[in-house]
């Protein structure tokens, strides 16, 4: 009675994995290949935007408020390294 138990699963996984597997890997329909003709533009290519020049604002090097908030973030960011030693 054993032996039958054995032979059946033996049986069992030799057609899961030979037959049931393999046929499941397999594609149902094979894949087309890719051709150029099939793709083609139909509209024109979206045109090309320009932006004007950036116009900056020269930094006054002498301006007080500036001076005085690049030393604050200059002292939070000594700050913040040095708590994170």
């Amino acid at each position: 009675m054993n032996d039958l138990l054995f032979y059946a699963l033996l049986i069992a996984l030799l057609y899961y994995f030979f037959y049931y597997l393999p046929n499941q890997k397999k594609p149902l329909t094979p894949p087309q290949p890719f051709t150029q003709e099939k793709i083609t533009q139909t509209t024109d290519p979206a045109p090309v935007i320009e932006f004007p020049d950036a116009q900056f604002k020269p930094v006054n090097q002498e301006d007080p408020e500036i001076e005085k908030t690049l030393d604050q973030l200059i002292k939070n960011i000594q700050q913040l390294n040095k708590s994170l030693k």
